[in-house]
């Protein structure tokens, strides 16, 4: 990869939905955050929110074009005006919506240089309307954008069919990790009951990140010993179908807690023995990477394919059953810490992110 622009030069407008603080935006945040050392960046969000008040508090210029009260049209004609206004050198997309609308803005304005990041596989096959989207969306990635940044190996090879190879980049996620650790030090006020060893499982409650066998496995380990706590954080459409199995699988408080969405996610993930994630796909989990960078066990089944990436957990992945989830839960006291040597050899920071993704807007 050859730069070919000065970075002093690059101006960023970056196109988000900022409707949840979930992977995406986290990683949107993390890496505006660092591009904004070297580049001029502002943001349009399609949605107030907690992304839109953390970019402002680092003083990221932002434009909320609220998509609940406006048409497409208006959201269309919404981001041409930003455009225009800013003069983008770049500009970024992230999900459906905003590819779309965000690349056929550029081509009717300035006809910048346009990218997208694709943050994770799809999670809804939908109907009619959604296929068409879909394929919408693929047509403005490949003849529309200028490339495809992809936040894992997987999602690579998955999208070469949709893109090209050629039109693809593979730019990992990235933590900051001063700015983790400071958060994590900040402390909870979730009272973790000592004594006890506390697993956490930390995202959208949607049918993807497999709570459901999250609960089971909670189950079989309780069965085996009360030593344990289990804590779900986030919220999301299956909030209530997972509170009614937890009561089926009779997992009362303070078994397992529900805590719906939370602002203090990294002193949660110190504060806990392990993290679990047992999602039945995954791009580059940032929940997975602040707990590395924390020092934290983090458990996988092997379903989530972090070492394809370079990601080294320290544990091996286990079987995506609540048999095997559990066992490995259960030898959480009797095996040795091993993520200390993880965190020591933890190389995907936000500021490698950044620099790979200024290589993409520079490339040519």
């Amino acid at each position: 990869m050859s730069i070919s622009r000065s970075t002093e030069k690059i101006r960023v407008l970056h196109i988000v939905s900022g409707d949840l603080w979930a992977g995406a935006e986290a990683q949107a945040y993390a890496l505006i955050k660092q591009l904004n050392k070297d580049c001029t960046v502002a943001a349009v969000l399609m949605n107030e929110g907690e992304l839109a008040s953390r970019l402002r508090a680092i003083d990221i210029p932002v434009t909320v074009l609220d998509e609940t009260r406006c048409s497409a049209w208006q959201l269309f004609q919404g981001i041409r005006r930003a455009i225009k206004a800013f003069k983008p050198t770049v500009i970024h997309t992230h999900r459906q919506k905003e590819n779309i609308l965000g690349s056929l803005a550029n081509l009717t304005t300035l006809r910048a240089r346009c990218v997208r990041t694709v943050h994770g596989a799809s999670e809804f096959n939908g109907g009619l309307k959604t296929s068409i989207q879909r394929w919408v969306d693929h047509a403005c990635g490949r003849w529309l954008q200028d490339g495809v940044i992809v936040v894992s190996r997987e999602l690579m090879d998955k999208l070469k069919g949709h893109y090209g190879a050629q039109h693809l980049y593979c730019v990992p996620n990235g933590v900051d990790l001063e700015e983790l650790t400071e958060k994590a030090n900040a402390g909870t006020d979730l009272v973790f009951e000592p004594g006890c060893i506390h697993i956490a499982i930390i995202g959208r409650l949607v049918p993807v990140k497999r709570v459901d066998l999250f609960l089971e496995a909670a189950r079989l380990v309780l069965d085996q010993s009360n030593q344990y706590r289990f804590h779900i954080v986030g919220n999301g459409p299956l909030e209530a179908t997972l509170k009614a199995q937890a009561d089926t699988l009779s997992l009362a408080e303070p078994q397992v807690q529900f805590h719906g969405h939370r602002n203090d996610i990294p002193a949660i993930i110190q504060a806990c023995d392990a993290v679990v994630l047992c999602s039945d796909h995954e791009g580059m989990p940032m929940v997975a990477l602040e707990t590395l960078g924390l020092g934290t066990t983090l458990l996988t089944t092997d379903t989530v394919h972090l070492a394809q990436n370079g990601v080294q957990t320290g544990l091996s992945p286990v079987a995506q059953t609540p048999l095997a989830l559990s066992a490995a839960m259960t030898d959480l006291i009797s095996t040795p810490d091993q993520t200390s040597p993880v965190r020591d050899r933890f190389k995907l920071t936000a500021d490698q992110c950044a620099k790979q993704t200024i290589g993409v807007y520079c490339y040519e």
